[in-house]
């Protein structure tokens, strides 16, 4: 039961760096910028607590904080 727990946290986890591949390299953004996770449409600066898969999602409600 723990492995599966830690599976799922870690694709999760891979998932979410995916998805900040898959959006900044076609755009040519680096993968390291001083700023951070920032959200894609108002380019606001996302917090370390709100980058956290699924809990983020569920606590702002699908919403820019």
């Amino acid at each position: 039961m723990e492995l599966y727990v830690i599976v799922f946290i870690a694709g999760l986890i891979f998932g979410s760096f995916l998805n900040v591949l898959i959006h900044r390299l076609p755009l040519g953004i680096s993968l390291f910028k001083p700023v951070g996770s920032e959200c894609p449409h108002c380019q606001h600066a996302i917090k370390w607590y709100e980058n956290i898969p699924v809990v983020s999602y569920l606590i702002l409600k699908g919403k820019c904080s």
